[in-house]
């Protein structure tokens, strides 16, 4: 009996000592995917960019699956953040010193400094299972993807961060993130350690983004992607005061340097210009209630803004702070901006003509330097003095969209504040003339500023001849339509434009009520390969009959489409009727796709179309690539072409959803085999262990030490294990 119990003991010890080591989930429902991490990271470890990025382990990546092969260069995708976080700020009657806990966005470790991970659980809750029954379980009124993770912080705040996301294609250009910060006392993250008592005050609240859209063009065109590319040169960021939004985007949207005209011409790769994104974050709801009293606080207010900068509960208005900044992220720099003892870095908007009058005494946005900083954000609110016990609630959105704004918006005179390059060349300090400025969009270049000869131009005609990308999947184009549809989501009412009408989050519930318009769903999907290597798609009429409260409309027709990229094009294989007799029996429907061969690889997916038009998301896309069986004993071996030609390959993509041109493959396999591929002189080139029970096999021509194979012939091996051999060769011409 004593065995058992410590054999338990020694179990629950393990899953106590797992659950506590830093992790990750990844949303990845939507067309944005971020990493969250359960030490309150977010994207990535905070760095200027040299760290570079993980593959897979995307950083606010907008569009999501967008890694690519571009003349046998594997790049990451389309990220767009060098890392966020969350900071705290405490003081406590114990102890004169100013207490800090960086959880993300700053360049020190932090995991075991300031964060201790507690929990960290990923849930779906989607119509369809992945067997293609309905779900008993699925929630109409929560999102499709929800993430929650919770750690202790060194000050004594316990932070739960619940995050969700949406395939719907209104809806999947966002992640909403709610947070709950309780004072648990908890400093370690060990509940057997005495827990911190006394209350805590001048409690600040910080959120911190490095926007920089986006990799994949800074990648392209200076060969990195590094902050110094960044600072200085094309990012000009913005704050929209009409939804609190801080954002940015390139100058002029990165087209390739090389493929431009291909790209966009055949929308390969999301089309010619490949840092489009305007990025940015802002809250839906900020606490007001725990906020400290002007008698419970030690902030430093100037003499002249004592009577601005508090509101009729004698709260100071928020937010607190609302800084850009460069890429230097240290501990030296953002401790200062949270510590009492000092005057806060921005002072209060003061002008009634230049802000309006609702945001006067509000922490302001230091727009002059918009062009000098602009990758760094933080946003600050508080003071708040809580209890043991007390909870203080916050939501904020990530948002991405297709540029900042429309061409009749730009026309009609949109403006927001920075923008220009303000202090780093001399414009004038007045805000009713250089704080606010056009935004640019992508259907029409425009040249403002010109303050002592610095005129400069923003966005680009690319709209005005080529289309817009298929990522771009609904009349949801730009960050503030983005923005909108958050703001509509978390709070449960009708979609307003925010360009017309302030929003303030301070007025917002303070959980989400989700209740957004419902587009049909996507089913899932099945795809496998007959005698003729044909594709053939399957799935169930499972979803049909479902009727949810708020459906736009009825499910209509399917679109069964391919691509080589997840980004597009998608091209139609068929148009499928509900219960069209040609493809539908026994509750399910089997469409073939015959326009294939051995060893080409797409992407499919079906797609649900009402009876408005309105789409699903390509929640059930799947790469595939076309096989026949394994043999089941060695034979001759082929390898296809031969000899390869460099753009010689196979149609279709490859498992990195790259350019095909790269690809060899092996036919006629076992189901299970070692391939040795050996150079001319008798160099080992590389080994792959085929184990799939398929017909084939693809090589990348990538040596074991990463770099692409030369030109020559080649000699392959094929052995199975119990020790048969065959063997043959292959020529390779660059």
């Amino acid at each position: 009996m004593k065995k058992i119990l410590l054999a338990v003991l020694v179990a629950l010890v393990s899953i106590e000592a797992e659950a506590q080591l830093r992790d990750y989930k990844i949303h990845k429902r939507g067309m944005l995917h971020e990493t969250v991490f359960n030490t309150g990271e977010i994207g990535r470890a905070y760095d200027g960019g040299t760290a570079g990025s993980t593959r897979g382990v995307p950083s606010f990546e907008w569009p999501g699956n967008s890694e690519v092969v571009i003349d046998n260069v594997l790049y990451n995708g389309q990220y767009n953040s060098f890392g966020g976080g969350v900071f705290l700020a405490v003081s406590r009657s114990d102890t004169a010193a100013r207490l800090f806990a960086h959880c993300g966005g700053v360049t020190e470790p932090i995991a075991g400094r300031y964060s201790f991970p507690l929990v960290l659980e990923r849930t779906e809750n989607y119509p369809v299972l992945p067997d293609g029954s309905l779900n008993p379980a699925f929630n109409p009124d929560e999102a499709e993807e929800t993430i929650v993770a919770k750690w202790a912080s060194s000050v004594g705040l316990t932070v739960t961060r619940t995050s969700r996301s949406w395939s719907l294609p209104d809806y999947d250009d966002f992640i909403i993130y709610e947070y709950e910060i309780e004072h648990t006392g908890d400093t370690d993250g060990d509940p057997a350690t005495p827990a911190f008592t006394l209350p805590l005050t001048d409690v600040l609240v910080a959120f911190q983004y490095t926007l920089c859209p986006s990799m994949l063009g800074y990648e392209r065109t200076f060969n990195r992607w590094d902050g110094a590319d960044y600072a200085e040169r094309d990012q000009f960021a913005r704050f929209d005061r009409q939804r609190w939004m801080n954002y940015n985007l390139d100058r002029i949207g990165r087209p390739d340097p090389r493929y431009f005209s291909e790209w966009a011409l055949s929308q390969k790769n999301g089309g010619g210009l490949i840092s489009p994104q305007a990025v940015g974050y802002f809250p839906l709801y900020i606490d007001t209630l725990h906020l400290a009293h002007k008698g419970e606080t030690r902030v430093q207010v100037r003499l002249s803004d004592t009577t601005i900068v508090w509101d009729a509960n004698w709260h100071l208005k928020q937010p607190f702070l609302n800084r850009m900044e460069t890429m230097v992220m240290s501990l030296g720099k953002i401790q200062p901006y949270m510590d009492m003892s000092v005057a806060r870095k921005n002072n209060p908007y003061t002008s009634v003509s230049a802000f309006g009058a609702d945001w006067v005494g509000r922490g302001s946005y230091n727009w002059r330097q918009s062009f000098k900083f602009g990758t760094g954000h933080i946003l600050i609110f508080g003071p708040y003095t809580m209890n043991r016990g007390d909870k203080i609630r916050f939501a904020v959105a990530e948002v991405a969209g297709y540029g900042a704004a429309r061409l009749a918006e730009t026309q009609g005179g949109l403006k927001d504040e920075g923008g220009s390059c303000g202090e780093l060349c001399s414009e004038a300090t007045s805000p009713a003339s250089n704080a606010f400025n056009p935004v640019p969009n992508w259907w029409q270049p425009i040249t403002y500023g010109g303050f002592y000869g610095n005129a400069y131009t923003h966005g680009s005609d690319y709209l005005s001849t080529y289309p817009l990308p298929e990522y771009v999947n609904s009349d949801v184009v730009t960050i503030r339509e983005v923005a909108d549809r958050a703001i509509q989501m978390y709070t449960g009412t009708s979609l307003v434009d925010h360009d017309t009408s302030q929003y303030w989050p301070e007025e917002a519930p303070d959980h989400g009520v989700y209740m957004p318009p419902l587009n049909v769903y996507a089913p899932a999907i099945h795809v496998s390969s007959n005698s003729q290597a044909e594709n053939l798609i399957e799935w169930q009429a499972s979803l049909e009959p479902l009727n949810l409260p708020r459906l736009r409309g009825p499910l209509s027709y399917y679109r069964v489409v391919r691509a080589d990229h997840p980004l597009g094009p998608w091209r139609l294989v068929d148009s499928v009727a509900v219960r069209d007799p040609r493809y539908y029996e026994n509750g399910g429907y089997k469409v073939l796709d015959r326009s294939t061969r051995v060893g080409e690889s797409f992407y499919y997916a079906v797609v649900s179309v009402d009876a408005g038009g309105n789409r699903s998301g390509l929640t059930n896309m799947v790469l595939y690539s076309t096989q026949l069986g394994g043999t089941e004993s060695l034979e001759e071996v082929v390898v296809v072409p031969n000899p390869f030609v460099v753009r010689s390959g196979f149609a279709g993509t490859t498992t990195t959803g790259g350019d095909p041109g790269g690809k060899i493959g092996f036919y006629n396999l076992p189901k299970q085999c070692t391939i040795r591929v050996i150079s001319y002189s008798g160099q080992h080139v590389e080994t792959i262990n085929h184990d799939s029970g398929l017909y084939s096999t693809e090589y990348m021509q990538v040596t074991r030490n990463n770099q692409l194979i030369a030109s020559g012939v080649y000699f392959y091996v094929v052995e199975t294990p119990d020790g048969k051999r065959v063997h043959g060769k292959f020529v390779i011409i660059h």
